[in-house]
């Protein structure tokens, strides 16, 4: 319609009329285009929010695994540093009820700290929807964090290669269909084994580094929660550390 009605101007050399209907057409193009991007920027703030509450939500989850693994590495370093104590003394009765860290020493948990919502960002390419720039190096930075972890996680787990093979023969362990029902002190364990306590020294040293690390973990994922909460409104997550007066 709008096409037959400057043609028909044209023809009649209505200038004024073919100016005013390209105008019309124009301003038509320009308010479609800005309809058009103010529904796209509509959508992907209403997708950025959605994506913040998600990270904020698993990112809480993962400080507490982080929290749960930490726990495990010192419930398995105190048992092991009880037994080492006993063995000095000469004390077979409490080296048996502590005979699981012999065990529990060389066991290190791997936790996952790029949630599933900051995969979904990086591999689509839809990390740019973050528009806090802060924020957003800080969650690009994260699979190299985790990339590192692994690295460390890995080296403690070879140098434990050779711990295991001295303890496990000094260990009879009873399973109870996938999971371990007892352990206890083999026969083959006699009370001044030098080897068996250096080794379970250094497993103790490769626990403790092992705890460390994964605090160091858990400050990168709290800070990041911080982080989210600032952007999403919310309370920090993390309590401030405590002042001397």
């Amino acid at each position: 319609m709008i096409l037959s009605r400057i043609t028909q101007a044209l023809r009649d050399q209505n200038w004024l009329a073919v100016s005013l209907e390209f105008i019309i057409v124009i301003a038509g193009v320009v308010v479609g285009f800005q309809v058009s991007a103010w529904n796209e920027a509509r959508q992907e703030r209403g997708l950025e929010q959605a994506y913040l509450e998600r990270l904020f939500s698993e990112f809480e989850v993962i400080s507490d695994e982080l929290d749960d693994a930490n726990g495990d590495l010192d419930d398995a370093r105190e048992q092991a540093e009880r037994f080492l104590a006993a063995f000095d003394a000469g004390d077979r009765e409490t080296m048996a009820r502590d005979t699981f860290a012999l065990l529990a020493i060389t066991r290190v948990s791997e936790v996952q700290i790029q949630s599933a919502a900051l995969h979904e960002l990086i591999s689509s390419g839809r990390l740019g929807l973050i528009r806090n720039e802060a924020l957003r190096a800080e969650l690009a930075n994260l699979p190299l964090v985790e990339a590192d972890a692994h690295g460390v996680i890995d080296q403690i787990k070879d140098q434990q290669v050779g711990i295991v093979a001295t303890l496990r023969p000094h260990l009879r362990v009873t399973m109870d269909g996938l999971g371990v029902d007892s352990v206890n002190l083999a026969d083959s364990f006699t009370p001044d084994d030098i080897e068996l306590a250096n080794n379970l020294a250094f497993a103790i040293y490769l626990n403790r580094s092992a705890a460390l690390f994964l605090r160091v973990l858990k400050n990168e994922v709290d800070q990041l929660r911080t982080s989210l909460a600032e952007e999403l409104g919310q309370p920090s997550p993390v309590p401030a550390p405590e002042t001397s007066p």
